[in-house]
């Protein structure tokens, strides 16, 4: 079994598991309308959209170009996008092995997927094969933990209370992609240029009361459900408890508002 293999079964299990909960928390969906204005649409360009999940960027593309694509390994996430979109082009398709043709998108469209690869660089060179000459490739990327509040906070109380040697399966580097040098060397090694790579650092809300934090963790990513419940259940009760009084200062008119950043990174096929 190739590296990290273990780690991408994980991530499609835990993806076809959320499909119907993952767009009940807002914060992705506030992040995409700016990430788009990144690809520079034209109504002539053919976009295809990675990791789509529930449709949000195919849909927001949409309205530039009707020549888009929304793609996600997981057949529960193409099916919920379906559902919402029924009037776009949704199909299952695994990001580091395409079925598409040599040069057959002009741009290429991600948000938070890259994150999620097991072997990101098979994506990237992907990636590269479908774009056509001098096509663009659009993705976005979390802040390291230290600089994410969200994530932070969840790091520093399973340091504080849990632990993490829980038996997750080994992934990629998780920040290889939110810091400027290292992501220009991934993209590079593929044939991609980056040429911007933008830090956005807004509130956004999570749609959460402070008492939902644990569900929403559960809910928005597969790693932290799976760091949760692999938990000792003598001191899960005890984390819980503690994440819910870390975002009671972040809340306000009954929900959690509080930064996101997030970088936007344009890479151009060499």
């Amino acid at each position: 079994m190739a590296e990290f293999d273990d780690f991408k079964n994980f991530e499609k299990d835990g993806w076809e598991e959320r499909a119907s909960t993952y767009g009940n928390w807002a914060v992705t969906s506030q992040i995409v309308p700016v990430a788009v204005e990144a690809l520079n649409l034209s109504s002539d360009d053919h976009v295809l959209e990675l990791a789509s999940g529930p449709g949000y960027g195919t849909s927001e593309i949409s309205k530039k170009t009707k020549n888009v694509l929304g793609t996600d390994f997981a057949e529960s996430m193409v099916q919920e996008a379906k559902n919402l979109f029924p009037a776009l082009k949704f199909e299952q398709a695994d990001a580091e092995n395409l079925q598409f043709e040599d040069n057959s998108f002009d741009k290429v469209f991600c948000t938070f997927g890259v994150l999620h690869f097991a072997h990101p660089d098979k994506a990237l060179s992907e990636v590269r094969r479908v774009l056509k000459d001098k096509g663009i490739f659009v993705f976005t990327v979390w802040a390291p933990v230290e600089e994410s509040p969200f994530f932070g906070v969840l790091a520093d109380v399973i340091s504080q209370l849990g632990s993490f040697d829980v038996g997750l399966p080994q992934a990629p580097p998780i920040d290889d992609f939110s810091d400027k040098k290292r992501a220009s060397v991934k993209l590079s090694a593929q044939g991609l240029s980056m040429i911007n790579f933008r830090a956005e650092d807004n509130v956004f809300d999570t749609g959460a009361s402070p008492s939902q934090m644990p569900t929403l963790y559960r809910e928005v990513g597969v790693r932290s459900q799976g760091l949760l419940d692999a938990q000792d259940t003598k001191k899960l009760p005890e984390i819980e408890a503690e994440l819910v009084s870390r975002f009671i200062k972040f809340e306000e008119e009954g929900t959690v508002k509080m930064p996101f950043p997030y970088k936007i990174v344009t890479a151009q096929k060499i």
